[in-house]
């Protein structure tokens, strides 16, 4: 009973936070005229037939996830920049930000240099940053060039971002130490926001 209370701690605290967050985004979209994420169409950085599968529309036809909130996260086993298998499950024991991201995607790229820092700050949190339908090169090279060392993994078929609901990048879910899916954030963070939501983690547990 207890655990199930801690869990549903952490939710509420995560629903709050990506309430205030997504308050935030709206005043930037709407005020401000500005957008925090893109949608799935990728520029000129793929081809023409990766380009069609990776519309916002088609990624979610005739799919229906197994995805809750306040529930087991769903696991996958994608492999990373090193060819090895890497699962969401090895992970337990920490909290998990994932985020599902592009090399196209520039407000990926403005947001990336938040997610290594919050990852080398919290040694109870991993980035798990989910690159989908890119070529492993392009996105090797896209890493090396910015110095970044958290954990990518390559969604190559679309399926992973398809299982959790992904039609704009960037979009980040938090997972807690016991694997629970506890919410997610459509848009860019900031490392200000991203810290108050695993502060809020942290509050719940």
């Amino acid at each position: 009973m207890k655990g199930r209370d801690r869990v549903n701690k952490k939710i509420l605290s995560i629903i709050i936070l990506a309430v205030v967050l997504v308050g935030g985004l709206y005043y930037f979209t709407m005020v401000k005229g500005e957008e925090t994420t893109e949608e799935l169409v990728p520029e000129n950085n793929v081809s023409e037939e990766t380009n069609s599968e990776t519309n916002g529309e088609d990624i979610t036809e005739d799919f229906v996830p197994d995805i809750s909130i306040g529930e087991e996260a769903p696991n996958f086993t994608l492999k990373n920049l090193d060819g090895e298998e890497v699962s969401l499950t090895d992970y337990r024991g920490k909290t998990v930000l994932i985020n599902f991201w592009a090399t196209w995607c520039k407000y990926c790229d403005i947001e990336m240099p938040d997610l290594q820092k919050l990852d080398k700050e919290n040694e109870d949190l991993v980035v798990l940053a989910v690159d989908v339908m890119e070529k492993k090169s392009l996105v090797e090279e896209y890493i090396a060039e910015g110095g970044y060392d958290f954990q990518v993994v390559l969604d190559e078929d679309g399926d992973i971002a398809k299982l959790y609901l992904v039609s704009a990048f960037p979009t980040s879910y938090f997972v807690d130490k016991d694997g629970i899916l506890l919410g997610g954030v459509p848009g860019m963070m900031t490392y200000a926001q991203m810290s108050q939501i695993v502060e809020g983690i942290r509050d719940g547990e």
